[in-house]
């Protein structure tokens, strides 16, 4: 069944288009109900309010799972929240605009579509294309690992706090928490991430250039210092070999694109094969 909802899920968030369909839709509902007995600030004050806010819709979908008896709507349900809780349409649509416009050398265009994907994203001195495997990390490759070993509920935990710490828009491109708000997810995220990253950045390694990329691997898996999220951006550009011709823009961010769909094939497989050996439901 978790294969299933994950099929489902990964092709219809790219096909159902209406708001309805999108994360950032309930989350930024959900987010002014919740200022609405506390105020951002305060729930920006600390950690665990954070974690909090992120809780309390996880122990809801945990709360009605629990439930309901009946397999077909847990699986129902299941699938619904993934789609939801799958991709992100402004940075598939950003992105898709990007490359329209690198293709057409509107170089103005290419600008304003890449600082609309890095303008709330906190790592300095990486490549728009790097920026690109960590989103991919951050709304898929994330979420499966979290679905398949962890359920539903994680799934919803950890894609809030991904919505704060990226400090997601509401529907009048507002930014519906504060940017303490955001910084106190990314320092949960930041242990939450530190074993998918390394499983991650493993399939990196296998799907691409695995002489180049296992030595960065095996040099950051138990490095502290380094951040999960450079830790990873380095397999990733070790893992492919890109030939960037001058004045392309598109070959390092469709190159690392690659790299990563190549990547959640891997993981879709692996899950496959643990659901036929019986080690996955």
């Amino acid at each position: 069944m978790s294969l299933i909802s994950l099929l489902i899920a990964l092709g219809m968030e790219r096909l159902l288009q209406s708001s309805c369909w999108h994360f950032n839709f309930y989350y930024s509902r959900y987010a002014k109900f919740a200022t609405g007995f506390v105020s951002k600030d305060e729930l920006a004050n600390r950690k665990a309010n954070v974690a909090l806010f992120a809780f309390i819709p996880a122990f809801i979908i945990w709360g009605l799972l629990e439930y309901i008896d009946e397999t077909i709507i847990e699986f129902a349900i299941s699938t619904l929240v993934l789609i939801t809780c799958l991709g992100c349409q402004f940075t598939r649509q950003t992105y898709k605009n990007y490359l329209n416009a690198a293709m057409r050398g509107d170089e103005v265009a290419v600008t304003h579509h890449q600082m609309a994907l890095q303008q709330d994203q906190v790592s300095e001195s990486e490549s728009f294309g790097q920026t690109l495997v960590w989103m991919n990390y951050q709304y898929y490759m994330a979420p499966m690992l979290i679905f398949i070993f962890l359920g539903l509920p994680a799934v919803v935990f950890y894609r809030i706090l991904v919505g704060v710490s990226n400090n997601a828009l509401d529907d009048n491109e507002q930014h519906v928490l504060t940017n303490e708000a955001a910084k106190k997810s990314r320092d949960l995220l930041t242990y939450i991430d530190f074993i998918p990253v390394r499983f991650v950045a493993l399939g990196y390694m296998l799907v691409g250039h695995f002489s180049k990329a296992s030595t960065v691997w095996l040099e950051g898996m138990l490095n502290f210092s380094t951040t999960n999220r450079q830790y990873l951006n380095d397999v990733a550009r070790a893992s492919e070999e890109i030939t960037v011709v001058e004045d392309d823009l598109t070959s390092e961010p469709l190159g690392l694109v690659q790299l990563a769909k190549r990547n959640v094939f891997l993981l879709m497989a692996a899950i496959a094969f643990m659901t036929i050996a019986g080690i996955l439901s």
